[in-house]
């Protein structure tokens, strides 16, 4: 024991003619063992840091292929994207809400109602302009008025389909009770009209291709941006479905946030450029044909504008749907803090 006392366990040399005890020995070797550990436990996490996890909340829609274009292309490094389909609009909203998701695709509509009912929920940009259309088997339907005495199907009453349709007509003179209104979702309406059990019927792309190449007979009746544009200086873009985001979050990663809306930015751009590409992407993601895609993507127009062009539009669409019909967005038109900057 007197021996041990004059020792140093840091790394001193024994005297000569004195054996080191075994629990020194065992010491030293430890602390050695441990200091190489703690080393090589350093020198294995550089650069290794766990990646950035960010939810997308989002129907089975065109809009959400950026995301993917995103995963596939390593777009955004050093960031885990999670990409969440279900055609449930409120459940996606509600786990986007409560912090359960950081990004949301949905119809511009649902988003500007949630920020009106005081939801951290901010619009990052519109990207889908081009949608709807008025499909009908009657050639001889060309036209508002021709669909007068018309049995047509709208996918919900009071809906932002519906508002399109009552504003559009209400331009034209012609007035609600002059039509039959059969208010079904797009999958019903589509067997409806092939069973000549309505006449005509709204429908969203891709269901509109989908119908064109089962149905030799249907056709567009109606263009409804064609017609928006007549009574908005030419121009044919109706804010459809828009991204959004957790303003929480946001706010408290804003480099994050602004770095993958700049990235979807540029996946609407390779959408655009490279269609065929972009349709075999979405065949995989959303499990559609590619040639359905392919064809609805010349149909249903995406972009994304800057901020200037995005509020104007979207004010604009929001003040007249809300003067048709106050609860498609609340209590009032959303305040600028609904635009993420």
């Amino acid at each position: 024991m007197i021996l041990i006392r004059h020792l140093r366990f840091s790394g001193a040399q024994v005297r000569k003619g004195f054996e080191e005890p075994k629990e020194v020995l065992v010491l030293r070797r430890l602390r050695v063992g441990s200091a190489v550990l703690c080393l090589l436990l350093a020198l294995s996490g550089v650069g290794m840091a766990a990646d950035a996890k960010v939810r997308i909340m989002s129907a089975p829609v065109l809009s959400v292929l950026p995301f993917y274009w995103m995963q596939e292309t390593g777009a955004l490094t050093g960031v885990d994207l999670e990409i969440n389909l279900s055609p449930d609009h409120p459940r996606n909203l509600n786990l986007v809400a409560t912090g359960q998701g950081e990004f949301l695709i949905t119809g511009l509509n649902v988003g500007a109602k949630a920020y009106v009912k005081g939801l951290p929920i901010q619009l990052v940009n519109v990207a889908t302009w081009q949608l709807d259309y008025v499909l009908a088997r009657d050639s001889s339907i060309s036209s508002w008025a021709d669909l007068v005495g018309k049995r047509v199907n709208i996918p919900l009453q009071g809906g932002p389909v519906d508002f399109l349709f009552m504003y559009l007509i209400e331009k034209e003179g012609l007035k609600p009770t002059q039509f039959t209104f059969v208010y079904a979702p797009p999958v019903q309406a589509v067997q409806l009209l092939q069973l000549g059990q309505i006449d005509a019927a709204v429908l969203p792309e891709p269901q509109v291709t989908m119908v064109l190449n089962a149905d030799p007979h249907a056709r567009i009746a109606i263009d409804i941006q064609k017609e928006w544009a007549k009574w908005h200086r030419g121009a044919a873009d109706i804010p459809y479905v828009g991204l959004f985001i957790n303003k929480t979050w946001a706010d408290a990663n804003p480099a994050l946030a602004e770095q993958i809306a700049q990235a979807y930015v540029q996946g609407v751009k390779w959408m655009n450029d490279d269609p065929q590409a972009a349709a075999a992407l979405g065949s995989r993601a959303l499990g559609m044909p590619e040639q359905v895609l392919l064809q609805s993507a010349e149909r249903a127009r995406l972009a994304v504008y800057d901020y200037a062009k995005t509020k104007a539009l979207v004010d604009e669409h929001l003040t007249e749907m809300w003067q048709f019909n106050d609860e498609l967005v609340g209590d009032t038109v959303p305040d600028a803090g609904f635009y993420r900057p």
